[in-house]
């Protein structure tokens, strides 16, 4: 069950919140609502996707941090720039001990 908190917002970011809101047919709550998950997910990304570029985490566990799918973590990750240090050498490798299993 939802459970009703008090916020304080400035006057001018209030403003911005109720234009987007009526921009999007949302009344204020549930514009605030919106903006708080938006703001919250892009926070667990953020979160996950550092971990795993400082080598802290996996990509699955960087997926299961940020709550989302290994394929949806992997497509974050490049989208905003990220390059693996895996290379097509890696693969073959990787290849070559699963045919020989």
């Amino acid at each position: 069950m939802p459970q009703a908190i008090g916020i304080r917002l400035e006057k001018k970011l209030l403003e911005r919140i109720e234009k987007l809101g009526k921009e999007e047919d949302m009344d204020r709550s549930t514009a605030i609502r919106h903006l708080i998950k938006l703001g919250y997910n892009a926070a667990l990304h953020e979160k996950a996707a550092k971990e795993y570029m400082a080598g802290k985490v996996t990509l699955s566990e960087a997926a299961a941090i940020a709550e989302v799918t290994v394929w949806e973590m992997a497509h974050y990750l490049v989208d905003r720039g990220f390059k693996s240090s895996y290379s097509i050498e890696d693969l073959g490798e990787e290849l070559k001990l699963l045919g020989s299993k």
